[in-house]
């Protein structure tokens, strides 16, 4: 896994994932990347004890897809390190884990950089690969490639594609209430998609947010988590919101505990939607919550990585229904 609202802004927001790496996920990612550098280094001992004699691929899309067995899988191996290119480095991104027992399915962006006759060349595309635990080995009995963009489509239904849909200067003018958050106070398990810096759809992940007003009415303080059993429920996402009654606004602090940083923020409300910007390292999002009643609510934001002149509406998308008060 490595992947975002009450959250940080959306860079934390989406990689929220990502911070929380497992010791399980670092196996997988570790066998990943040995049987990858393996292929591109033509090291045959490594490929046959991470690539069972049944392992099958599958590469390219529709019709031009081709299976390859193992023998053709080491072929190709060694079919590269006989070419004039030589390989500089593969990196991967938007890692998306899902274990179920001796099993797991791990599905990432990647980008592999080769160079030829002085000029470097790098292809990209999503792997989806599958592994099994051996012995304390996790061997890749199957994988599939596909070169170019990797879609994984909206998951998450929202009355119109107009993102968030306000100003930042709304927050000067605009007001809310002590209340504005009593809706949304217990427990919710949320699905949250987020959208990479091409605007490609990542695939959904799940996960539980909790809201907790404090004694006296205008403290708020949030956990927000990708479900994770390795990881205990208060390694989460934190965001603390202060009515501030001069202003008529909530200011909010999100920050994931370890990383030393601290995204603020302003909220408010119109009555009906929930309104929100924060600041982060050289990203602005802007979020509403929507659709509120007393067991669902749908959520959105907008990233901005030149502040505030062009948006990537949708960046982030999110539906919640409760399942505690």
């Amino acid at each position: 896994m490595r992947l975002q609202h009450t959250l940080l802004a959306l860079g934390l927001a989406a990689g929220a994932a990502n911070a929380q790496t497992t010791g399980l996920d670092r196996q997988l990612i570790a066998a990943r990347d040995t049987v990858w550098r393996a292929w591109f280094r033509n090291d045959t001992a490594i490929l046959r004890r991470y690539i069972p004699p049944a392992a099958a691929t599958l590469e390219g899309r529709d019709r031009e897809a081709r299976w390859n067995a193992r023998s053709d899988i080491i072929a190709g191996a060694r079919g590269f390190a006989q070419s004039k290119s030589r390989f500089v480095d593969v990196l991967f991104e938007h890692t998306h884990i899902s274990p179920s027992g001796h099993t797991a399915v791990v599905q990432s962006n990647y980008a592999v950089i080769v160079e030829a006759n002085g000029k470097r060349d790098t292809t990209r595309g999503r792997a989806t690969e599958l592994f099994v635990l051996q012995g304390k080995t996790w061997v890749n009995p199957y994988w599939q490639l596909e070169e170019g963009s990797a879609d994984a489509g909206r998951a998450i239904q929202l009355p119109d594609t107009l993102g968030a849909h306000f100003a930042i200067g709304d927050s000067v003018n605009k007001s809310g209430t002590p209340a504005d958050y009593d809706a949304l106070v217990g427990t919710w398990e949320f699905r949250f998609q987020s959208r990479d810096g091409t605007g490609r759809f990542l695939p959904p992940f799940t996960g539980h947010w909790t809201f907790e007003k404090k004694p006296g009415g205008g403290l708020i303080e949030d956990h927000w988590r990708p479900d994770d059993p390795e990881n205990a429920m208060n390694v989460s996402l934190y965001t603390y919101r202060v009515f501030d009654g001069e202003r008529k606004v909530w200011h909010m602090f999100g920050t994931w505990p370890g990383t030393g940083e601290i995204q603020p923020g302003l909220t408010w409300s119109d009555g009906v939607s929930r309104f929100a910007f924060q600041r982060g390292k050289n990203v602005l999002s802007r979020i509403r919550y929507l659709q509120i009643d007393a067991n669902s609510f749908l959520w959105r934001s907008d990233r901005s990585v030149d502040g505030g002149k062009t948006w990537m509406l949708d960046a982030g998308t999110m539906e919640a229904k409760r399942i505690a008060k």
